[in-house]
């Protein structure tokens, strides 16, 4: 490939977590192709809510970062769970975005646009104005929204859902062709554009070096790495589970809406065995998670076509998972016996998970981190896939 690409996305490192990590792999590995790529994004705020120090009092910000342009709009940031706040915030990246960044997109002249969603907006408003190029458009859908904050609660069926649902299906109808982190959100699409191709890009993450060394020997620690978020549910967790009397601990790294909650949580139980460390820029990830020897991934209510992206973490670094959720997500926990299975927000299921991951025989445990490691070798391997995805772009932009 030699192409001019265009990336629409709502955030982008140095923020951290799933979605900007996965963007800023796709991103490098296009520009790896021999691909001219530009992203275009807002200015960094997540998952803290406040614009990064760097960025402050700009309108925008424009930087070349690992050979790939940087295009960066304002906005007003929250990570407040206030429907209003949140609204406003995604207007006010909406109207930077289609003054400040539509010239731009038009004079780059892209061949190729790749527009993320959610968040909805900058999925909506991407393949609105991909209209005024003459570039084919790619939608990445990592979560199926509306659908998702109707599982969540952020929106309720009715009026404003029906017309939300109208939007959704118009942006399918913009796009050329799509691709979906999990096999769930492709059979959405196929079912509702069943002309368009679709690619499942799971957010797969590089072979760790540290995958095959050995946990630290004594008590069998779990570790959560990520945001820390209504959807998550971790500070419920936390005071519903007994980490103490199970003869582990839970180790914490991270930023979001609940952090202040789950620090004053740990201040009144000091003797609750779950520590916070803070956050951590995702290089340092495969290094830190050598320490542990199991990864919590909890979601707080069923999430329609969602694959947490830090199965693929625990898989690539050799983690057996303690999962809170269901659908295809479960299925590759079981099915390749990686971990086990709760429910979503099922805390006492939890609890029984953690005693059988502290049961294991040492052998039984080594086994479930080799069909880890094999997974990472073989059905889950980042650098496969990204393979594979360059074959159907090429025969999508032929």
């Amino acid at each position: 490939m030699n192409k001019r690409i265009t990336i629409i996305c709502s955030s982008y490192p140095p923020e951290t977590g799933a979605a900007p990590t996965r963007i800023f792999h796709l991103a490098n590995m296009l520009r790896n192709k021999g691909n001219e790529v530009t992203v275009i994004t807002s200015m960094p705020n997540y998952p803290t809510g406040k614009i990064f120090t760097d960025y402050r009092k700009k309108i925008i910000s424009q930087e070349q970062l690992n050979g790939i342009r940087v295009f960066r709009t304002t906005l007003i940031p929250t990570n407040s769970s206030n429907k209003i706040k949140r609204i406003i915030s995604g207007l006010s990246y909406a109207s930077s975005f289609v003054c400040l960044a539509l010239p731009k997109i038009i004079r780059s002249k892209p061949q190729l646009l790749v527009i993320s969603s959610p968040p909805f907006i900058t999925g909506y408003l991407g393949t609105f104005l991909g209209s005024f190029t003459h570039a084919r458009v790619l939608l990445n859908i990592s979560d199926l929204w509306p659908s998702s904050a109707l599982d969540l609660g952020f929106v309720r069926k009715g009026f404003l859902y029906r017309i939300l649902l109208r939007l959704e299906q118009k942006m399918y109808e913009r796009s050329d062709f799509f691709s979906a982190q999990s096999e769930e959100i492709k059979n959405h699409l196929l079912h509702t554009q069943c002309d368009k191709n679709v690619f499942v890009y799971r957010n797969l993450q590089p072979n760790s070096l540290y995958a095959n060394m050995d946990r630290p020997v004594g008590k069998r620690k779990i570790v959560y790495a990520g945001l820390l978020g209504i959807a998550q549910g971790v500070l419920n967790i936390i005071s519903k589970v007994d980490f103490g009397s199970l003869n582990t601990e839970l180790h914490i790294y991270g930023q979001g809406f609940e952090l202040a909650k789950i620090k004053e949580w740990i201040a009144v139980h000091p003797n609750a065995a779950v520590y916070y460390h803070g956050s951590a820029p995702s290089h340092q990830i495969p290094k830190i998670l050598r320490q542990y020897h199991a990864m919590l991934i909890p979601l707080s209510s069923e999430i329609h076509g969602a694959v947490p992206s830090k199965i693929f973490n625990a898989i690539a670094n050799g983690l057996p998972i303690l999962y809170c959720g269901s659908g295809e997500g479960t299925e590759i926990i079981r099915q390749n016996k990686i971990g086990f299975v709760a429910q979503p927000g099922d805390a006492i299921a939890l609890q029984q998970n953690i005693g059988r991951l502290i049961s294991l025989t040492e052998d039984d445990y080594q086994s479930m981190r080799n069909c880890c490691i094999h997974l990472s070798q073989n059905e889950f391997d980042k650098a496969k896939q990204d393979g594979q995805f360059i074959s159907f772009l090429e025969d999508n932009l032929k």
